[in-house]
């Protein structure tokens, strides 16, 4: 039996490699990712936008309202922008990185959007070179393989698709340094170092810090098992681990407590940990996620859709690592399973749920998938590491595993011709692996042309590793399309300039834009509108918009769906609508621009304004109604004593399955809205302009209001042939507005007076939170939800009004988080002047 060569790893923490290794791992993905931005057209290359889905929809508007927030000094933590929400609990969850220091400091040389990409650009380059640091400290003095994990690492499918989600790379970045901290956890015994880390990752996203401290949990038990060397007893070392874990977690608790507390608010959290039963995907498509012809995606409805690959030398290094005899069985098996398991993760539903936090994604599936990226680069790392010791016959069996599995699973995936391209460069990855062992182990001591073979040999596999992943990242940044960047900084220019002459007032009242391009369009503008695109979103939001008609899903919602009673009742004076739609309105056109239209809506109630105290005996829970003209009319009749909509049921002109058609007679000065029951229509016309499903609730439609008499023709992508129609004369609202418009305040500043004839219900056109607190004369009143916005109850007689938010969890976290740092700050404390006594020992003994 031959022995196995065992390698101290406790003694390679002063040992790495040079700087040009670091620099060049940073470098070379960057200058991937700027080539294939340039290719397709990104500025300043053209007019194009490298951020993509939630980069563009979400994070530029984000970063644009975290540097307004800021301004508030103390009130920062509460937006009063999409009708009012948690800033802190959204901060927490998209933002809290100390990059976005960075981004905040670009913004004020550069466009939002190319603050984000310069700042993703960095975090790449430091996702590589801190996986070449986790390289050259296993394998010190190794640069050509540092550099070329490193590169992997941050050229793999799952950077390349997944970019744009920049708050994820912060814990993508510092994985691989966790990993090696827990290394040394086992085998030295030292903790503070993993502790902090942890709590950074748990900092900066707790969402994707929870799979860190999954992974953590695995990993470490990993190293227990295989670990040649503990410090300490194993129930020891469990009990330190454990204890670092929670410290760790408890760093971050300034975040992590409002982050959980905000998301549990969230419809999402209520279906959390459903559906556990299944399997995702084609596990063979799944496997040949690994090929070279493999492309990243940004965005699947797929849950089983993974983006894994990280060039196609990991296929060859694991082969030669499981028949590598001088690697032992115990790591091989360890690290087999725990690759398995997190493959595994991306197939059987109950562990995808698990790894995701019990959290369903949506869009974006598997994004736990880093973690089996890393893992894989590991067994690559100890496998090219370890190369040397390998047999000939061991590197050989591992060549012909790896060019077996890329064959059988191309046949088994239906990708049968595209494996020759993985079989090909796998065989040209071999040659310069087999140069090594064979030729190089026989010229150990020699050199070739000044430079030691061996050296030499291992540049040359370094070469075409970045050849490989360089070319694919170029190819698959290319394919992955793009946004238009320059349409929105001319937007954001002209919905200035145009709300600008118009002299409007967005203090006191709201701005919206019906047909926007982005979800998050309105805060990238820093309008005060009524869109709002975020996992943040809280379950009372949710309600309110369904109810009452708006565009919506868990996690957004948009102005699209409003109706002119929700323009009244929520303070919406001005409407910006792209020319290339036609708004049939009442309301009065009063600019125009290349792009937009402006809409001046004459009846927009002030943020507070009192209405009949018996609106409380009106309120529904849920949308058991089904209707958001039946929800709106019980609504008004609670507030303003009086119904508007008259509603009766009509019927399809056509019969023929999978369409309906419907043609409405509106008279002079009505307002007609539609209301079609079941699955929302994919598409719809009214008057042959065409609407989608995506940005637009066609489910409900605004038929419009007209001069003459009109017949109003719609159509359905839909099998339901029974709508309801709801109509109202525009006079009608105008009495309505004329009522609840008697007695307004405006609290948008926080702090309004308002003169009472009689008791009743102040209302407020925010969203209902339980920590917004309301004071009355300068004590605390009892706040209500109104069919989910906000009222509390007025005596008759002047009042001073004021709102003001506590960050629920904020307080406690904060507690938290000094504790555990106090705690550490003693720990250290303790152990320097242990160590010092020592010393002082030490040198006392040998004085005598």
């Amino acid at each position: 039996m031959r022995s196995i060569k065992k390698r101290n790893i406790v003694n390679n923490d002063k040992k790495g490699n040079p700087g040009w290794v670091y620099i060049l791992a940073f470098l070379f993905p960057v200058i991937i990712f700027v080539t294939g931005f340039a290719l397709k057209g990104v500025y300043p290359f053209g007019e194009n936008s490298a951020l993509v889905v939630d980069g563009v929809h979400q994070y530029t508007a984000f970063y644009k309202e975290l540097a307004s927030q800021l301004k508030k000094g103390l009130d920062w933590t509460y937006s009063t922008h999409a009708m009012g929400y948690n800033f802190y609990g959204l901060f927490c969850y998209y933002l809290c990185s100390p990059f976005s220091l960075l981004v905040l400091l670009l913004m004020k040389f550069m466009y939002v959007n190319e603050a984000v990409t310069v700042t993703i650009l960095i975090k790449v380059g430091l996702c590589s070179v801190s996986m070449a640091w986790y390289s050259g400290k296993k394998y010190p003095g190794r640069g050509g393989m540092a550099v070329s994990l490193g590169c992997m690492y941050g050229l793999s499918n799952f950077m390349l698709g997944y970019y744009s989600n920049v708050m994820w790379l912060d814990c993508i970045m510092l994985l691989p340094v966790l990993a090696y901290l827990i290394e040394q956890m086992v085998c030295t015994g030292k903790w503070k170092f993993y502790c902090m880390i942890l709590g950074y990752c748990i900092l900066t996203s707790y969402y994707m810090g929870f799979m860190l401290c999954t992974f953590a949990g695995l990993y470490y038990i990993a190293n227990l098992i295989t670990a040649e060397h503990r410090a300490e007893k194993i129930h020891c070392s469990l009990l330190k681990f454990t204890g670092a874990s929670v410290m760790g977690a408890g760093l971050a608790g300034i975040t992590l407590i409002p982050g959980i507390t905000a998301v549990s608010r969230t419809v999402a959290a209520a279906e959390a940990g459903t559906g556990l039963s299944g399997v995702y995907g084609n596990i063979w498509k799944q496997l040949s996620a690994f090929m070279e012809d493999s492309m990243s995606f940004v965005k699947s409805g797929e849950q089983g859709d993974v983006n894994l690959y990280c060039g196609c030398a990991v296929l060859l290094l694991a082969g030669i690592y499981f028949f590598n005899r001088e690697i032992r069985v115990v790591e091989k098996i360890v690290m087999g399973i725990l690759s398995v398991l997190y493959f595994a993760g991306f197939h059987v539903t109950v562990l995808n749920l698990l790894f995701h936090g019990l959290h369903k994604p949506v869009g974006i599936p598997n994004r736990f998938a880093f973690i089996l990226i890393f893992l894989i680069l590991r067994i690559g790392c100890d496998a090219w590491g370890k190369a040397a010791d390998a047999s000939r016959r061991g590197i050989l069996a591992g060549f012909a595993a790896a060019e077996i599995f890329c064959t059988v699973i191309g046949i088994k995936s239906g990708k049968t011709w595209e494996i020759v391209i993985t079989d090909v460069v796998i065989a040209l990855l071999f040659c310069p692996v087999w140069m090594e062992h064979w030729i190089c182990g026989k010229m150990l001591k020699k050199r070739l042309a000044g430079v030691e073979s061996r050296k030499l040999v291992s540049l040359m596999l370094m070469m075409l590793i970045l050849a490989e992943t360089g070319i694919h990242g170029i190819v698959s940044i290319t394919d992955n399309g793009t946004a238009s960047r320059d349409i929105y900084v001319e937007s954001e220019q002209e919905t200035k300039e145009l709300l600008s002459s118009a002299g409007s007032d967005q203090n006191e009242y709201r701005a919206v834009i019906v047909n926007p391009l982005v979800r998050n369009e309105e805060l990238l503008y820093q309008l005060n509108g009524v869109s709002m695109y975020s996992s943040t979103n809280t379950e009372e939001m949710w309600n309110f918009v369904n109810n009452m008609g708006f565009e919506n899903l868990e996690n957004r919602f948009q102005y699209a769906g409003a109706t002119e009673v929700m323009d009244m009742l929520l303070g919406v004076k001005y409407l910006l609508c792209r020319n290339t739609r036609t708004l049939n309105t009442s309301y009065e056109k009063i600019g125009e621009s290349l792009s937009f239209d402006l809409y001046e809506n004459p009846r927009a109630l002030q943020t507070g304004y009192m209405v009949d105290a018996s609106a409380m005996d009106y309120v529904l829970e849920g949308n058991i109604l089904n209707n958001p003209m039946e929800m709106q009319n019980r609504l008004l009749r609670g507030i303003a004593g009086t119904r508007l909509y008259k509603l009766k049921n009509i019927s399809s002109e056509t019969t023929l399955t999978g369409m309906s058609a419907f043609n409405i007679r509106l008279k002079k000065g009505e307002h007609g809205y539609l209301y079609i029951p079941g699955t929302e229509p994919d598409t719809v016309t009214i008057n042959g302009q065409e609407q989608k499903s995506d940005y637009w609730n066609n489910n409900f439609l605004d038929l419009g209001t007209y001069d003459t008499e009109t017949i109003v023709h719609v159509t359905a992508g839909s099998g339901v042939h029974e709508a309801v129609l709801g109509t109202y004369q525009e006079t009608e609202l105008d009495k309505i507005y004329e009522k609840l418009s008697a007695e307004q305040a405006d609290l948008t500043s926080g702090t309004s007076s308002i003169s009472v004839n009689q008791d009743g219900m102040f209302m407020i056109s925010c969203f209902y939170d339980p920590d917004v607190r309301i004071y009355v004369d300068g004590k605390e009143a009892v706040t209500q939800s109104l069919q989910g916005l906000t009222e509390v109850k007025l005596s008759a007689g002047t009042h001073t009004v004021e709102m003001k938010y506590e960050t629920p969890g904020l307080k406690v976290g904060a507690v938290l988080s000094i504790l555990i740092l106090i705690m550490m700050g003693i720990s250290n404390l303790w152990w320097m002047r242990k160590k010092r006594s020592a010393i002082l020992s030490d040198r006392s003994g040998g004085h005598n």
